[in-house]
């Protein structure tokens, strides 16, 4: 079966950094059917850049509206089988596609397909010290309950979209939903929403092999953590409905859980800006998000530190 696949790249000003991004693309050893790259109106020589690749690479502009937006329009102009999420700083082992094209062969009822990474820092160069061997390939599926749990205690193996393939089809179901992939107000954590999301579709598929090279720079570190956990709360409001209206309530159960963690941490970072008001009506809707014992024993303890002084 001949696979399609389409490489999908959101940037904004990434001059320092979308030439490696995209050298890593070409050098492939499974070329891609078309790559996509928006700009989410850069300020500054990003377009240049791109535009010096000619016809290896299709172009759009559009005004600043975030990634979650500049993601959701490129999987609109897609028409890959597979789509592959890259971002316009992290970089690709040549195998990459190869190895998940392999992958989603072997797998075609999975619904998402995430690969190993390694994490690098800085803006330099970046050198692959070992060749990924087929005999080192473990591909764990991954049940949609057991991705749905173990994305909420550790996100580290699934936290971008570098490592993450979706198929066209995936993308089709969630437009039938009524919900585009990434939601536009959460620009941020939109990832987040549609990994939370995948678990009512099907199962996930994950290949430890390390082929991503995942860049951290000081920019990339200053993420403001309370307002991020802010947004989490939003993710989990924004699929309540989803998740209650599911047939195996067993999934809404364990929704409701981590949902009333996720506030339970939200509620913590809130404490410690001092935002005591905003903490307790946090913890009180975790008391209403689940009704396990040992979740609103530990919401209950943290409601009450909210009296003692600061």
């Amino acid at each position: 079966m001949t696979i399609k696949v389409s490489v999908v790249i959101p940037t904004y000003n990434s001059s320092a950094t979308i030439k490696a991004t995209l050298d890593s693309v070409f050098n492939q050893t499974l070329c891609p059917d078309e790559i996509l790259v928006l700009d989410d109106g850069s300020t500054d020589c990003t377009i240049s850049i791109l535009n010096s690749f000619g016809q290896r690479v299709k172009v759009f502009q559009q005004t600043n509206q975030g990634v979650a937006c500049a993601r959701n329009v490129l999987c609109a102009m897609a028409t890959g089988d597979l789509i592959a999420f890259l971002d316009h700083d992290d970089l690709w082992h040549p195998r990459y596609l190869e190895v998940q094209c392999r992958v989603f062969t072997d797998y075609p009822g999975c619904v998402a397909f995430f690969s190993g990474h390694l994490d690098f820092f800085g803006y330099g160069d970046f050198c692959w010290r070992a060749e990924p061997s087929d005999e080192c390939r473990h591909t764990e599926i991954i049940a949609p309950l057991d991705f749905l749990k173990r994305y909420n205690e550790a996100t580290g193996p699934f936290s971008s979209m570098s490592f993450c393939c979706i198929p066209k089809k995936v993308l089709t179901r969630l437009a039938r939903l009524g919900t585009e992939p990434f939601m536009r107000n959460l620009s941020g954590v939109d990832d987040s929403y549609l990994a939370t999301l995948l678990p009512l579709i099907g199962p996930v598929a994950y290949e430890p092999m390390p082929l991503v090279a995942y860049r951290i720079t000081d920019q990339a570190q200053s993420t403001d953590k309370l307002k991020a956990y802010g947004l989490w709360v939003k993710v989990f409001e924004s699929l309540s409905k989803f998740y209650s209206d599911y047939p195996d309530k067993e999934f809404f159960t364990l929704f409701r859980l981590i949902f009333a963690s996720k506030r339970r941490q939200y509620a913590k970072r809130l404490l410690g800006a001092g935002r005591i008001r905003e903490a307790r009506k946090q913890l009180l809707l975790s008391l209403s998000n689940c009704r396990s014992p040992f979740s609103l024993w530990k919401s209950f303890i943290l409601l009450a530190m909210t009296g003692l002084p600061s």
